[in-house]
């Protein structure tokens, strides 16, 4: 064959692979992938940010978020509906305590729950909530152990017996339960815990004050999407990680993104709860063993056998720790 021949034939094979891989570039930006989030408090304003600038696209993913409603989040990744859920990561901690270890964390947003228990003006001490009312989130949810957890731990009180605990569910209507007189007291997060403060209920006990560590917003998946498709978990956190930079550093397109997702709040509390957020945001978002220690410390109140569950099964900081030595996350703040 001659020069000319071979060079024709080589440039023939150079324009196919190139048609190639072109249409793998074209499928692998219009993969979509959906996740579902569980709340409408702040610490899912890096998730809502990274929707609405659609920053999966650097990654190659049309990224959508959908609301879980009153459905547990974690119901969707058992049904195959989505791929990853975000929210609390306590039906992480509750599964592998009941002996299904099928999820599990692998990006923690906020580790600290940004709430405190607010009272009526009457009740200044925490013995004085011996035989009150106190209005809780979901039964096994955050709240509901959480709340458990402290009047136990930090009042000496016992939950059912000296306390009652009322489970109204959104933070929105617990408040709105203590405002009308329903209940005595009330678990209440950012940015609801700000509006109590605003009206003049009594903070009788800070969250954060006391020390909890927990995984409070985190990334859900199965363990065998980690397996079988460990380059979307890689992209999906990059897309991730680039939507806490943008939060924490684009304040005005943080707000407005905000107040989109947070109905109901006034711009002096969005602005509180995004001045919140942003600070205790890390930069590098793995998830840690105190936090899921401390889960399991406090689910341990309703579930004894939480004592003889291994937390280092429930999480898996791996991912984003390779994204971290790739120079991604140092890449981003340095712009």
């Amino acid at each position: 064959m001659s020069t000319g021949g071979k060079l024709t034939g080589l440039c023939i094979v150079l324009q196919f692979w190139l048609v190639i891989g072109l249409c793998c570039s074209a499928n692998l930006q219009a993969e979509t992938v959906t996740v579902a989030y569980s709340g409408f408090s702040s610490a899912f304003g890096p998730i809502w940010m990274t929707v609405e600038n659609q920053l999966g696209k650097r990654q190659g993913i049309e990224l959508k978020a959908i609301y879980a409603g009153r459905v547990r989040p974690q119901q969707f990744l058992a049904t195959g509906e989505v791929p990853f859920v975000i929210g609390s990561g306590t039906g992480a901690v509750t599964s592998h305590i009941l002996g299904i270890k099928d999820q599990v964390a692998i990006l923690t947003f906020v580790n600290k729950v940004g709430g405190s228990i607010f009272s009526k003006n009457e009740i200044k001490t925490k013995q004085d909530l011996k035989g009150k009312t106190v209005a809780t989130g979901r039964p096994g949810g955050l709240l509901d152990l959480l709340t458990r957890y402290v009047i136990r731990r930090e009042f000496g009180l016992a939950p059912d017996r000296e306390v009652k605990l009322l489970p109204i569910g959104e933070p929105g209507r617990m408040l709105q339960a203590l405002e009308h007189g329903v209940v005595d007291a009330a678990a209440l997060t950012v940015p609801n815990s700000f509006i109590a403060n605003k009206m003049g209920f009594r903070e009788l006990l800070d969250f954060d004050k006391v020390g909890i560590l927990y995984p409070y917003n985190s990334v859900i998946t199965l363990r065998q999407t980690l397996t079988r498709n460990p380059t979307l978990v890689d992209r999906i956190l990059r897309s991730m990680v680039e939507g806490v930079h943008v939060f924490k550093t684009d304040k005005q397109r943080s707000l407005d993104v905000m107040r989109k997702y947070m109905r109901g709040a006034n711009d002096e509390m969005i602005e509180e709860a995004y001045r919140y957020t942003a600070a205790g945001l890390e930069a590098v978002p793995a998830p840690t063993l105190r936090e899921f220690e401390t889960a399991l410390d406090i689910a341990a109140l309703e579930y004894p056998q939480a004592k003889q569950t291994d937390p280092n099964q429930i999480f898996d900081a791996s991912f984003v720790r390779r994204i971290e030595q790739s120079g991604f996350i140092k890449s981003l703040y340095k712009k």
